[in-house]
């Protein structure tokens, strides 16, 4: 016990603190969690907190394996850190608590010390969001262990979390923004809270109260979508169902179509994960989905076509998405065709969107390329109203960068694709345009020329389709790099002033 105490005042007084560190880590090793209780109540550990202040990684982590042998001597302290009236002393508190938790020991300090876990729950309440914010990191960083889990879903802590719940809505909906976090964490973490009772109060937020209130708990709903037990869990809750339900009210309630934004979102994250269900079991919404974007379907909101164009080409985004759209064939092509016309006519800011969905939608790396996926795509691409490479160069050579660089990154997605290289090949004076760095002043331009290079480059089939010197001067341009600046020799005639 003189060791430990001894230690800690060598470290003081020390200019090579890593070493007492060292050694007093492997000291308190050797002792069990009874003997470091009867250490003096009075034990000054501010030189352990002084040790974070290093720039040092493997200082800070060994004091942060110190300090876990310590809780019982800084509870106390942190207990009064949490309630102090000064939200940076708060903040503070929980910062140090969670880097504690970042090592097994030090979530087992934790959550063996009931009064501070309660202590860390009961700050989803506080009136500032950045003590919210650390509490919740806090809370997940120990339920990344099967044991945290099972401390912070308590009987006492879920009572606290109901507590916490009771005070405000923005308290109720920061408990409910930290279970659907713990719910990703894995099959064990999503088992616990939906046994805790509290997912099924999120669920049922989805059909009662305000529109502003559904919203939130719709965004939080469609978190749980990109996870297959999430996704599980939701069905058999009945929320798919009551969701599909609202959106068949939209064309004719208009307090239903408040919430199309958040439907929207959360089929279109349920479209993109399991596109093969969606349409198997959820055509009706595919289609409502597709109408809205292709404007067959108006709600009174333009807002909402462009949001519905986005949605289709996130569905769209793999493989399985591709091919899941290509069943509605009809509604497909008149998206197409409104996309088309929305790149030519639409405000410029629209128009980024729509070049970079249409990038989206058309970009399939080689490696998950298929002849049916690929295909499609070629059949899609006359689809998209009055596009051609001529058009699409001409939005490329205005001088607005974000439509400069969005109209590249359509180029780029038609470069992974045989036919899409030969449309480029084709094309009169693209590939010297490709090539021509002159063009670029940005260097989010220069990355994107460089990137459509690469791809070129790097596919098996370029070398068939592009001629020998131009695959020699794409060759060039890739090893040269995205900033290459090409060297001006100037000689200096006699006579010259």
């Amino acid at each position: 016990m003189n060791k430990v105490m001894s230690l800690l005042s060598e470290l003081s007084l020390s200019d090579e603190p890593k070493k007492h560190l060292i050694e007093l880590k492997t000291t308190l090793i050797t002792l069990t969690a009874p003997r470091i209780k009867e250490l003096p109540s009075n034990l000054n550990l501010n030189v352990l907190f002084d040790s974070f202040n290093s720039s040092d990684s493997e200082q800070v982590e060994l004091t942060v394996d110190i300090l876990t042998h310590f809780t019982p001597f800084v509870s106390p302290v942190l207990l009064r850190g949490l309630a102090h009236p000064h939200e940076k002393v708060r903040t503070l508190v929980l910062k140090e608590i969670q880097l504690c938790s970042d090592t097994d020991m030090g979530v087992m300090s934790v959550i063996s010390d009931a009064p501070l876990l309660l202590g860390i729950v009961s700050s989803l309440g506080d009136s500032s969001l950045g003590v919210v914010k650390v509490a919740s990191d806090t809370l997940l960083t120990v339920c990344r262990q099967a044991e945290g889990i099972r401390a912070v879903f308590s009987s006492e802590s879920v009572s606290i979390m109901q507590t916490v719940m009771a005070k405000s809505d923005s308290c109720r909906f920061n408990v409910y923004d930290m279970l659907v976090q713990v719910c990703l964490l894995g099959d064990l973490a999503m088992s616990t809270v939906s046994n805790s009772g509290l997912l099924d109060r999120l669920t049922a937020e989805v059909t009662t109260g305000d529109v502003l209130t559904q919203l939130n708990a719709l965004e939080l709903l469609t978190t749980l979508v990109v996870s297959r037990d999430g996704m599980a869990l939701l069905h058999r809750a009945g929320v798919v169902a009551k969701l599909q339900y609202l959106l068949s009210l939209a064309e004719n309630d208009p307090m239903a179509a408040l919430l199309m934004p958040g439907l929207i979102k959360f089929f279109g994250n349920m479209g993109h994960t399991q596109p093969r269900r969606m349409v198997e079991e959820y055509g009706s919404v595919m289609v409502m989905i597709l109408r809205l974007a292709a404007g067959t379907l108006d709600l009174g909101d333009p807002t909402f076509q462009l949001v519905a164009i986005e949605t289709v080409v996130h569905i769209g985004s793999s493989p399985e998405g591709i091919l899941a759209l290509a069943k509605f064939k009809t509604e497909m092509d008149e998206v197409l065709d409104i996309i088309g016309t929305k790149m030519r006519t639409a405000p410029t800011d629209q128009r980024v969107r729509i070049l970079e969905a249409l990038a989206q939608l058309f970009t399939v790396e080689q490696e998950y390329q298929s002849e049916e996926v690929v295909g499609t795509l070629e059949l899609w691409w006359p689809g998209v109203a009055g596009v051609n490479l001529e058009k699409l160069m001409a939005v490329a050579r205005q001088p607005f960068a974000d439509l400069h660089c969005a109209a590249l990154k359509v180029l780029k997605a038609l470069a992974y694709m045989a036919w899409g290289q030969k449309l480029i090949r084709s094309e009169p004076g693209l590939v010297e345009y490709i090539l021509n760095r002159a063009t670029e002043n940005e260097s989010t331009g220069k990355v994107m020329k460089w990137e459509i290079v690469k791809t070129l480059v790097l596919s098996s089939t370029a070398s068939s389709i592009f001629d020998e010197f131009q695959m020699e001067q794409l060759n060039k341009y890739y090893r040269q790099g995205v900033f290459y600046v090409e060297t001006q020799v100037e000689v200096a005639m006699e006579g010259e002033n």
